[in-house]
């Protein structure tokens, strides 16, 4: 006997790495809902390397925002032929609503489930609310930290098919501890000066956990700056690629960033944080979600947190325990 046909779902999300990392909770909550079903993750290129091994989607088409009209009348038919029983867009942009208008006579649901701007709501659980109440479940408003947190620990199924993403590959052997700063996209004011960065891997090193800077190419200046004033650290500044950063976080005793989207990938890998926010009233709202404690710490201006500062929360958060949390 052939297999019954399966129902197509498709889900529609493109945005930056921060609410790429976000959407990673409601997916998984669409594929609990339907287990049967061939999800198909509408997005765009920038951050297929991560999302294609995720395991809540069965095909990843990253035409979601083509550069011509020919371009997206080829994704349209394409949607149109798939016949979806269902379509969860995420976005809620106009991109997204045109897409909408090529199904006014299918018979596709449609479920918006973007979530509407709320001060004080965290982005996870408005949107969590929102989907609860499409899909008929409860609550459908959540606490502040009350919705499911983002989960990326799939990344294990990928470290067991390649060593590129266990710490030894990066020339990390023992207790390890990942520092994210920002940017030189990031204003100064919102940046921790690459001396404290400094001094907080010398602290790290005197506490036999070596230090790793990660982050994109424009982060490369502290990086070369922390591992030439404090023999040991590890510049792995613009070396890695995101599933490596999250299969990193999966082994890592501790995470310390200043507000940057790299560090909601980490935390949803299972590592504990420390975020560092400037320039805000309050950055729960804000703050990266994961299964770990991550403690906020908030300055006007971020050179007056320490080193020692720092040090004191990851051990309240637990990053100097014997085995690092999300292992």
């Amino acid at each position: 006997m052939t297999e019954p046909q399966r129902d197509i779902t498709y889900i529609l999300h493109w945005g930056d790495l921060t609410a790429t990392v976000r959407m990673l909770a409601a997916a998984k909550t669409i594929r609990d809902t339907y287990r049967r079903d061939r999800i198909i993750l509408l997005t765009t290129s920038d951050f297929e390397s991560l999302l294609k091994h995720c395991p809540w989607f069965n095909a990843i088409e990253t035409d979601a925002c083509p550069d011509t009209r020919p371009m997206a009348g080829l994704r349209d038919k394409r949607l149109k032929l798939a016949k979806p029983a269902r379509v969860f867009d995420l976005v809620g942009s106009a991109d997204s609503r045109k897409i909408k208008g090529n199904f006014r006579f299918a018979k596709t649901k449609w479920h918006e489930v973007a979530p509407v701007a709320d001060a004080g709501v965290h982005p996870v659980d408005a949107a969590a609310g929102v989907l609860n109440g499409v899909l008929g479940f409860e609550p459908t408003r959540f606490p502040l930290g009350g919705a499911p947190a983002p989960d990326a620990s799939w990344v294990d199924f990928l470290a067991k098919q390649s060593r590129m993403l266990d710490p030894e590959y990066f020339g990390l052997n023992g207790p390890f501890a990942l520092l994210a700063p920002a940017g030189d996209s990031v204003k100064p004011a919102l940046r921790w000066p690459k001396e404290k960065w400094a001094a907080l891997a010398h602290e790290l090193l005197q506490s036999g956990i070596t230090p790793a800077l990660i982050g994109g190419p424009d982060t490369r200046d502290v990086g070369r700056h922390v591992s030439q004033v404090t023999p040991g650290a590890r510049d792995l500044t613009g070396k890695a690629k995101l599933p490596q950063l999250a299969g990193l976080a999966r082994r890592t005793r501790f995470v310390f960033s200043e507000d940057t989207p790299l560090i909601h990938l980490l935390t949803a890998s299972g590592a504990p944080a420390l975020a560092l926010y400037g320039n805000v009233d309050d950055p729960a709202p804000l703050a990266p979600r994961g299964p770990s404690p991550v403690i906020l710490m908030h300055a006007t201006t971020l050179a007056q947190v320490t080193p020692e500062e720092a040090i004191a929360a990851m051990r309240f958060a637990g990053g100097f325990a014997d085995a690092p949390a999300a292992a």
